[in-house]
């Protein structure tokens, strides 16, 4: 009796064990702790930067980036907008001592979800599918005039890093994919000619003269930088006829890590995301 007793709870056992794998065979967590992976794992997947739209096979579908390019913990551009001190102050700003900017933040403009920087509109670059959208993209001008220097700054962020290091990680692959575009200007600006002058994994300062078709020339000094969650992009350019000068001669930072923190430091100071 003790035996067949011993068998039936060995039958019953197994049973449940089946039962169990049945209801999930491969043993998948769908707990906090997945959706926190898939934000790392988004931001670990994301392709090369090439400043081009990738064709390879195996590549991630442009419908499938749209998915997993914004990680858990970003705020999505038609829900939000970016916090309000997010932008440079216009004293770190080269030439203010002779143009005076104003705030960036009193002219904010939202560009949506597929906004691009300045120096893409300029160099006419197109980004890979991939990085096709980024949850909040903002740009505000700080003023200028004809024949002169204007400066804009535009402003891409995935959000807080504090709680996903999938923002941080997309954040930075998006500052590599911006700073290759800046780098194959000249090929995708026929004529332009690029010269960087700082690079590093969160900075690239680059001056850029690119012609125009109708013989115009745009003068152009690009500063990209990169902290935490959020791509921060400062350009001043001139628009200029053949042979033309800006009214202003152009005087570079003297101290391009005061511009660097500049930058990059309102935006994670804004989101609570510094180190």
């Amino acid at each position: 009796m003790r035996s067949l007793r011993l068998a039936a709870a060995t039958v019953a056992c197994l049973s449940a064990v089946a039962l169990l794998s049945a209801c999930d065979p491969e043993g998948t967590d769908t707990g906090d702790s997945a959706t926190t992976a898939t934000a790392t794992s988004a931001a670990a997947s994301a392709p090369a930067a090439t400043g081009g739209r990738s064709a390879a096979a195996g590549t991630e579908s442009p419908a499938a980036a749209k998915t997993s390019a914004a990680p858990a913990g970003a705020t999505p551009g038609k829900a939000g907008r970016l916090p309000a001190g997010v932008w440079v102050d216009p004293k770190a700003v080269p030439l203010n001592s002779a143009l005076h900017w104003k705030a960036p933040g009193s002219a904010a403009k939202v560009l949506g979800e597929k906004g691009l920087l300045q120096i893409e509109g300029i160099c006419r670059s197109e980004r890979d599918d991939y990085y096709a959208e980024v949850p909040m993209v903002e740009t505000a001008s700080l003023g200028g005039s004809t024949g002169d220097w204007k400066a804009d700054e535009t402003i891409a962020s995935y959000g807080s890093g504090a709680k996903s290091s999938g923002v941080v990680q997309s954040a930075s692959a998006l500052m590599q994919q911006f700073a290759q575009e800046v780098k194959d200007c000249a090929t995708t600006a026929p004529g332009a000619k690029v010269t960087v002058v700082a690079e590093d994994s969160d900075r690239l300062f680059a001056d850029l003269t690119v012609p125009q078709a109708d013989g115009t020339t745009v003068e152009v000094h690009e500063y990209l930088v990169d902290n935490r969650g959020t791509v921060a992009e400062l350009t001043l350019r001139a628009d200029l006829a053949k042979g033309g000068r800006p009214k202003t001669a152009w005087a570079a930072p003297a101290d391009k890590q005061a511009l660097v923190d500049g930058l990059g430091k309102p935006a994670c100071a804004a989101f609570k995301d510094c180190d």
